[in-house]
């Protein structure tokens, strides 16, 4: 044999032996993979069951494998992870959010939820800017306005039956946000015309078979969001020539205005894929709270007697609402944020992993996705599944527990963690201020819905309180 030949039989059993050395270590490393039941349908694998209701699943899970738990949801292999301090910590450490790619496509490609470093930490500090104490202080009186005339359109009045209170909630978060995010307030037909854009297009997230192809019905939304962006440009259009009108003084008081001062967002795409995200997360998480609040309200009479006391001590109904007033409404508060830890709008927090990753002495693979839900019945909460508003309590005055995931995660943590939750508390205080104040709600049906968002959906009419 030629030593040519010979050297190059050589190279290729060692390569052979290396291939099959790294075939053997790969394959090790995906036995430790955590338990899990088989994939059931191809693709979609538990998918079906884990909609009809996600946080129901999950426990079910984490309780049939006393832990950590693989599955395949949406369309990737999962793990879904164990309720501990260190799988909090490994969560929140990951920065990549792992949204299916319909959901992408239907919030934006380009929005703050869906994009990754650098642009993530370039728009996240751009939008934080609205969001500042003294930017906050300023959308009281538009919240307080707000609320004060959407609660006087719901009353009831005489010969009117039992309704559907989603949607006049859904019209209130809507113009709450058109105000604070866009700086306009349309109202009427104009706010009627985005809501259903809204509403068609974001029916899209709970499709199984989101297929961007004419005759299936994610066709329709994506047709829907096209016409939704449409809008948003024009409103871009006209926002940016004011800005360059030399005659005219432009305030910077919205997120919409920060955007665009900044240069570093002046695409057509980035600009309008960061107004539905902000529009869908700031109305639809407080359509599903406001809901939620009105439920355990009537559910906890004895709460709710105790609140209204309290906002009639600390509010007269009349004069301006203040940072004073909402700090202390610490009952009030507390109130908010077991509704939140009990029935959260968004149940699940989700990553993709970046690397392989050690996981409860697992080994969990690049790519994967990795689910946490502490709102269940393995939340390290003490007496997780009852209502307590003193847990939020200490000494009579509010406990912030937002920045402890094992214990409450509505609004994430980490990086990713939601950037409005100081305004969405306020929007949620303001409301309340006024409701328990003035006015009172008597359901006659209520739904617990569990996907895409979690909240209690009622029907009944709205009047005055007593007294």
């Amino acid at each position: 044999m030629e030593p040519q030949t010979s050297q190059k039989s050589l190279l290729a059993a060692i390569v052979a032996a290396g291939v099959s050395a790294w075939l053997l270590w790969r394959r090790r490393r995906w036995r430790r993979l955590p338990p899990g039941s088989s994939w059931s349908l191809p693709l979609l694998g538990e998918t079906l069951a884990y909609i009809r209701d996600p946080l129901g699943f999950i426990e079910g899970k984490l309780s049939q494998y006393g832990g950590t738990c693989s599955s395949h949801l949406l369309f990737s292999p999962t793990v879904i992870l164990a309720v501990t301090d260190a799988n909090t910590k490994l969560l929140f450490s990951e920065k990549n959010l792992a949204w299916p790619l319909h959901f992408r496509k239907l919030v934006g490609l380009k929005s703050l939820p869906m994009v990754n470093d650098p642009l993530h930490k370039t728009i996240r500090t751009l939008s934080s800017r609205a969001f500042v104490d003294r930017q906050l202080d300023s959308y009281l009186p538009c919240l307080q306005r707000l609320s004060a005339k959407h609660l006087q359109l719901w009353l009831d009045v005489e010969g009117r039956t039992s309704r559907d209170l989603h949607l006049e909630i859904k019209k209130y978060a809507f113009e709450c946000g058109e105000a604070v995010i866009l700086g306009v307030e349309n109202g009427g037909p104009k706010s009627d015309r985005f809501m259903q854009l809204f509403e068609e297009t974001f029916k899209g997230l709970g499709y199984v078979l989101p297929l961007d192809i004419p005759g299936f019905p994610f066709h329709q939304c994506m047709k829907a969001r096209e016409a939704l962006v449409q809008e948003f440009q024009d409103l871009i259009e006209k926002k940016r020539k004011k800005l360059k009108d030399p005659c005219r003084m432009f305030q910077i008081n919205t997120m919409l205005d920060t955007m665009l001062q900044a240069d570093e967002m002046n695409g057509e795409d980035e600009l309008s894929d960061f107004c539905v995200a902000m529009m869908f997360a700031g109305h639809d998480t407080t359509l599903c709270s406001i809901q939620s609040c009105l439920y355990w309200l009537k559910e906890l009479p004895s709460v709710e007697a105790l609140l209204r006391q309290e906002v009639r001590e600390v509010w007269d109904g009349e004069s301006r609402v203040t940072r004073r007033i909402l700090d202390s409404a610490h009952q009030t508060r507390a109130f908010l944020q077991e509704v939140w830890r009990m029935t959260p709008p968004v149940q699940v927090t989700s990553r993709k992993l970046r690397e392989d990753t050690e996981v409860d002495g697992y080994v969990v693979p690049k790519g994967w996705t990795l689910l946490y839900a502490p709102a269940g019945r393995h939340s390290k909460a003490e007496d997780c599944k009852s209502f307590l508003i003193q847990r939020h309590l200490r000494d009579g005055k509010f406990i912030d527990s937002t920045f402890d995931p094992t214990y409450f995660a509505s609004f994430g943590g980490g990086n990713r963690m939601c950037i409005g939750y100081k305004f969405a508390r306020d929007e949620l205080l303001v409301f309340l201020l006024h409701f328990l104040r003035d006015f009172d709600v008597k359901l006659t049906n209520s739904q617990l819905q569990r996907f895409p968002f979690h909240f209690w959906r009622l029907e009944g009419t709205v009047h005055r309180a007593d007294g």
